[in-house]
């Protein structure tokens, strides 16, 4: 009988961060386009005459979706990130997709004017050398952290099966807008690698945060027994790992409660 073991964290949060929006990515597009009028953003502008006429005066509401541009800066910040990855040791093969969704608003302090706004968007997925080591594995995100200072962007990083161990893939959500130490990267990597190499193991996948607290994360373990015996020696060795604070709940294969 195939079970799994769901390991997660209770977040206590006011508010959550959208993974899309990014205000140094918007400040970037504000600063290029501002120079050719082209941006209106959060910038105070004067508001123009209530006599003279609206900037769309031929239709009086104007596109709410205007066409998507990618500001060049944030461009070349996701070009020279993707870059140094597929430069690392091990990184078997690194991919990026980038989008901008603009969406346009009246503006509630001119009614002449409205305002545009970018919510960038960029999602790296990364495939290490199945034999790829954990300080090999943790330089990816903590080089991206160097290149992409927003909270648009998204990680996924999987390290493939191989003799000794199983695939383990882990998600960076939001967290590229803080420098990431090396040290905590490879303590994700390491208590990956330990627990992909742990008997009875058959799925591995960790999610951390846009906070980078690994324990607000959550982590998803596949295990091929539902005896109480085996679950706990599973338990012990996450206990001997970065995620050893996750907050286990959900249900075992055998119905008892964590």
């Amino acid at each position: 009988m195939r079970s799994r073991l769901v390991i997660g964290l209770l977040v206590a949060l006011a508010c959550t961060v959208p993974l899309t929006a990014c205000s140094a990515a918007e400040g970037l597009a504000r600063n290029a386009l501002g120079s050719s009028g082209g941006w209106s953003g959060t910038e105070t502008a004067v508001c123009p005459s209530s006599e003279a006429p609206a900037p769309d005066a031929a239709n009086a509401t104007p596109d709410p979706t205007p066409a998507p541009t990618l500001d060049p800066a944030v461009a070349s910040q996701v070009r020279t990130a993707l870059r140094q990855v597929r430069a690392l040791p091990a990184v078997a093969e690194a991919t990026q997709t980038t989008t901008n969704t603009p969406s346009s608003a009246p503006d509630p302090t001119c009614s002449t004017r409205w305002v545009t706004s970018n919510h960038f968007a960029s999602r790296f997925t990364v495939t290490m050398d199945p034999d790829a080591t954990p300080s090999e594995a943790g330089a990816v995100p903590t080089t991206m952290a160097t290149e992409l200072a927003w909270t648009g962007v998204s990680l996924t990083l999987t390290v493939p099966a191989d003799e000794g161990h199983i695939a383990s893939t882990v998600h960076y959500n939001g967290t590229f807008d803080q420098q990431i130490p090396i040290s905590t990267s490879t303590a994700v990597a390491q208590g990956l690698a330990t627990l992909a190499a742990t008997p009875h193991v058959t799925g591995l996948e960790a999610s951390i945060p846009y906070t980078m607290r690994v324990d607000y994360g959550s982590l998803v373990i596949g295990v091929d027994s539902d005896d109480q015996g085996v679950l706990d020696g599973v338990r012990a060795v996450i206990d001997t790992t970065a995620f050893a604070d996750t907050t286990l709940h959900g249900a075992f294969g055998n119905g008892a409660k964590p």
